[in-house]
């Protein structure tokens, strides 16, 4: 028999399940049967409603590293293998002063395990959610006010975007994998053609669990858009509830139609991450907020440029200095409490509770990178055949020099199939940024879309 949350939570998909259905229902009707409707109504449907339907089975298969971050696979307890089933309908409401959205979702999936204290297991699970939803407002022609769940992007970095302060997975590592959606409150105004005024704030977190040992805090952001002919910018001055200020930045230039050069960036203070001190502890060290008081400014640079083949492939190169990463002695000091905190988590006894608090703590220290030097080269190729779309990426780390190489792949079938595989291989010892979590892991699979 399966335990009683489980049932509840089956019973809350199946619930969510048929009102989507009872949702789609009348859209779905007004199209196949016309003669049902009054025409006024059937034209307010078609002029005001809209909805698309994706469905995404696939697998994954992945490797765990024997890691100090993960001994044995009984720290994180990754699964070798598994199978999943995704719904994702998006609702979408219009008319000259309003607009909502909505896009519910349906995950099934099935984990099995191969290493670890679950080696031989197996795991059910189902979670039906509202990813995003959006209620935005036309006040005026150049005013706009919205609140919804939303996962809110911008700038031009493939690795990540440094001047975005309220999520930090830009969601180009894999795209059929969803960003979660984040709360915030907009009011945007367009005072010309060229410039574009924004003040955002994050509400609540929404489903977007951030990692650190803080992982929400409100943040308000003026963000100053500007768009030319052959070039753009924008500013973004950002404050978080408990005093953190940041500056962000980024642009770009069209040099010719084959060439495009751009940059991003941040300046940010009293950074929240986790920073190891040495002191008379068990393990020698423990992690600590060493700079949630520091005003100095801690830069993030970002710069990137593309090439456009005649072929019409195109070549990507970004390099990005990331100001609050470990510097060689900072690593020494975080991978050797880590093999310390292994060692106590594996050993058992008095110390296993302290090593893997410690563990938990460096898996999630709040940085986004754990080094300071990073390169990406990309190369991408879509419509080959008019049905094949082809990216390459690799991101090296130039301080440790481990690596990450990533393949996407989609086929079209049609007007309504896809096939897809998203593979990722890393690189570098066990005691390495790219080394430490995964040897390797696979998604494959189709997505139809009605």
């Amino acid at each position: 028999m399966k335990p009683y949350h489980y049932r509840n939570s089956l019973l809350s998909t199946l619930v969510i399940l048929y009102a989507i259905f009872l949702i789609l229902l009348p859209f779905a009707s007004a199209e196949t049967e016309k003669e049902s409707a009054p025409d006024g109504f059937q034209k307010f449907l078609s002029e005001t409603f809209s909805w698309d339907l994706r469905i995404l089975p696939y697998a994954v298969i992945q490797e765990p590293a024997h890691s100090t971050q993960n001994p044995g696979n009984n720290f994180l307890r990754l699964p070798r293998y598994s199978t999943n089933l995704e719904l994702r309908p998006d609702l979408r409401f219009k008319t000259d002063v309003l607009e909502m959205l909505a896009k519910p979702r349906l995950k099934l999936g099935i984990d099995f395990w191969q290493e670890g204290i679950r080696r031989g297991e197996k795991q059910e699970s189902d979670d039906a959610y509202l990813n995003e939803w959006l209620a935005r407002w036309k006040a005026r022609d150049n005013l706009f006010l919205s609140y919804g769940r939303e996962n809110l992007q911008w700038g031009p970095s493939y690795l990540f975007s440094p001047s975005n302060p309220f999520l930090l997975d830009n969601g180009r590592r894999n795209p059929y994998l969803e960003v979660p959606g984040t709360d915030f409150a907009r009011l945007v105004w367009l005072p010309t053609g060229s410039w574009t005024l924004s003040l955002i704030a994050n509400t609540e977190e929404g489903r977007n669990k951030q990692p650190g040992p803080d992982p929400f805090e409100k943040i308000y952001a003026l963000k100053i858009d500007y768009s030319g002919r052959e070039n753009y910018g924008s500013f973004v001055l950002s404050q978080s509830e408990y005093g953190r200020s940041s500056l962000g930045f980024f642009g770009g230039w069209t040099v010719s139609d084959a060439v495009l050069v751009y940059g991003e960036g941040v300046l940010a203070n009293r950074s929240k991450a986790l920073y190891i001190r040495k002191d008379g502890t068990p393990l020698g060290a423990t992690f600590q907020k060493l700079r949630q008081d520091d005003p100095a400014l801690a830069p993030t640079i970002l710069f990137g440029g593309s090439y456009t083949f005649e072929s019409k492939g195109t070549l990507t190169l970004e390099y990005a200095h990331y100001g609050p990463g470990l510097n060689n002695d900072e690593a020494d000091l975080y991978y050797g409490l880590r093999r310390r905190a292994a060692d106590a988590f594996s050993a058992g006894g008095g110390l296993s509770g302290l090593g893997k608090l410690t563990l938990g703590q460096a898996a999630n220290t709040g940085l986004r990178f754990l080094r300071k030097n990073y390169a990406l080269f990309q190369y991408t190729q879509q419509n080959i055949y008019n049905r094949l779309d082809l990216t390459l990426r690799w991101t090296q780390n130039l301080d440790d020099a481990s690596c990450q190489f990533t393949s996407l792949v989609t086929y079209s079938l049609g007007n309504h199939w896809e096939l897809f595989s998203v593979g990722t291989m890393n690189g570098g010892s066990k005691d390495s940024e790219f080394g430490s979590l995964l040897d390797y892991q696979w998604m494959v699979g189709v997505q139809y879309t009605f």
